[in-house]
């Protein structure tokens, strides 16, 4: 079976122990993780971890994460099914936009406080992915931007870099708990990250993401701003705070034994 290490680009202990760190199979030293603190943008750092990384599967994840118990066991499970159907496949990730334009994904978000998508096989071809977990191939040769600003997008440009170098990148169905802050903004540090992947990609536009799609035309970004901003000063009773303990959604949700199970 292949190896597997994790990255975390990290700016708050307390979020990161009751999450990440909590998880089963990081706590108890079965998968090695490496937090990244201080970093002024996440592709940079990212960029910078991958060339240091020694396992065959490098999983970049968002500190608010909680993996259930088994999730690591099924993912090495996950790869090897994929390098069958595709060998030279780049990356992966729990939620991605399709070339359609079609969102896949299952995880709870506590932002929103349900279930987001929920169970599907195969893993789908993606144009883009959330960057809450990334998971990469490295004999892939895939790369993160250096160049890319902020903490946005990152998931996006690693698919295209990918898809330029004539390599697949998929979403997986393999659940978390992403116990999030809800999103309320797009601010500035996002809307400089798109405007770098605008003139980065031009040749390719208009590009799905997640949030937003990539265009030339300023309306989209200026459209999903606003319904942000809409949600933040009207509908501040539908936001959902985090959870203290995520190990017990994940167990709630069946999360922990669609792991085990899966194996």
């Amino acid at each position: 079976m292949c190896s597997v290490q994790v990255f975390c680009v990290a700016n708050e202990r307390r979020v990161l122990a009751r999450n990440l760190q909590r998880s089963p199979e990081i706590a108890d030293g079965r998968i090695q993780v490496s937090i990244v603190w201080g970093a002024t943008a996440a592709s940079a750092a990212y960029h910078d971890a991958i060339t240091t990384a020694t396992a065959d599967i490098v999983v970049f994840s968002h500190q608010d994460v909680y993996f259930p118990e088994g999730w690591f066991s099924r993912l090495e499970v996950i790869c090897e099914k994929l390098r069958l159907t595709d060998p030279s496949w780049a990356v992966a990730g729990l939620s991605g936009m399709t070339p359609e334009g079609e969102w896949f994904g299952h995880m709870w978000d506590s932002g929103l406080g349900i279930v987001c998508g929920g169970p599907f096989d195969p893993p789908r071809n993606v144009a883009s992915l959330d960057e809450a977990v990334l998971i990469v191939r490295r004999a892939s040769g895939a790369l993160f931007d250096p160049a890319l600003p902020s903490f946005h997008l990152y998931g996006t440009d690693i698919v295209l870099e990918a898809q330029k170098a004539g390599k697949k990148s998929y979403v997986i169905n393999l659940p978390v708990i992403h116990n999030s802050k809800a999103t309320v903004c797009l601010d500035r540090t996002y809307v400089a990250a798109y405007r770098f992947m605008v003139r980065k990609w031009k040749a390719v536009l208009p590009w799905p993401t997640v949030i937003v799609r990539l265009t030339r035309n300023p309306f989209p970004l200026l459209l999903r701003r606003m319904r942000l901003r809409y949600k933040r000063i009207l509908r501040s009773s539908t936001l959902h705070p985090r959870f203290e303990h995520p190990e017990l959604k994940a167990r709630e949700l069946g999360f922990v034994k669609a792991s085990e199970d899966a194996i």
